[in-house]
């Protein structure tokens, strides 16, 4: 059974307030069996990035190859320093993942934000996602700032804090989004999938406008236990549906 062929009937409500003047993508969840790609691309890429088979359903915006590596060429220079070297898109969504990280480690109050909610209404239970945009470049930097010292040093929030194991310097991989990823996360947000995008560590999903600059920031993690939760929903649709059917 697909089990987001099934989704397809659910829906994501309450997304972005004044999302007219906003650049990114909205998807409409509709049902795509095999995904749609849009955007041109012949994926002329290192192996690492090349974009990934799309599952159903799937809304995905290819950015041309140029741009695809040059963005990652930046990412890699810019995680290699401790210096702020990335520039960062007029709106920054920090999507629920990052926004509760930050939240989590009192950091949301040292920064200017607007914060929103959207739901994904799954019928038998709704997920509610809270979101936030900074307000000001400074407070996007900030961010931002918040998001890479955990990439450079991954036990920053859970070793002792001052110690030689918080300080300690992780290695560093990019790629492209995975195909299981876009399945886990694309229901719970209110976005087509949108090029440049990459995956850090296994775990971030930096996302970048057309421009080449930051735009959103995610942790996939966060959405595997409701993605847990959304597969028992859909296994009992499905045995309803089947339940149902006249039998022959």
């Amino acid at each position: 059974m697909n089990l987001s062929r099934i989704i397809a009937f659910f829906c994501v409500t309450g997304i972005l307030a004044g999302c007219a003047s906003m650049p990114r993508e909205l998807s409409d969840h509709k049902e795509i069996p095999g995904g749609e790609y849009t955007g041109t691309a012949e994926n002329n890429r290192p192996e690492e990035i090349k974009y990934q088979k799309l599952p159903d359903n799937i809304q995905y915006v290819r950015a041309s190859d140029s741009l695809v590596v040059a963005t990652y060429d930046k990412l890699k220079a810019a995680l290699a320093t401790d210096e702020t070297v990335l520039e960062i898109a007029d709106y920054l969504f920090l999507m629920p993942g990052t926004w509760e990280k930050i939240a989590s480690t009192g950091q949301n109050e040292t920064f200017n934000k607007r914060k929103n909610t959207y739901t994904f209404d799954a019928g038998k239970e709704k997920f509610k996602f809270l979101y936030a945009i900074p307000k000001t470049d400074k407070s996007a930097r900030k961010a931002w700032e918040a998001v890479k010292r955990e990439i450079r040093r991954p036990a920053i929030y859970t070793a002792e804090p001052g110690s030689e194991e918080a300080n300690a310097l992780g290695s560093i991989s990019i790629r492209a989004i995975s195909t299981q990823e876009m399945e886990t996360i694309v229901w719970f947000s209110p976005f087509k999938m949108v090029e440049p995008i990459f995956i850090v560590n296994d775990k971030y999903l930096l996302g970048f406008n057309k421009k080449g600059k930051l735009e959103v920031l995610d942790e996939i993690p966060y959405y595997l236990p409701f993605y847990e939760k959304l597969k028992v929903i859909l296994i009992e649709r499905e045995q309803q549906k089947q339940q149902m059917s006249p039998q022959r």
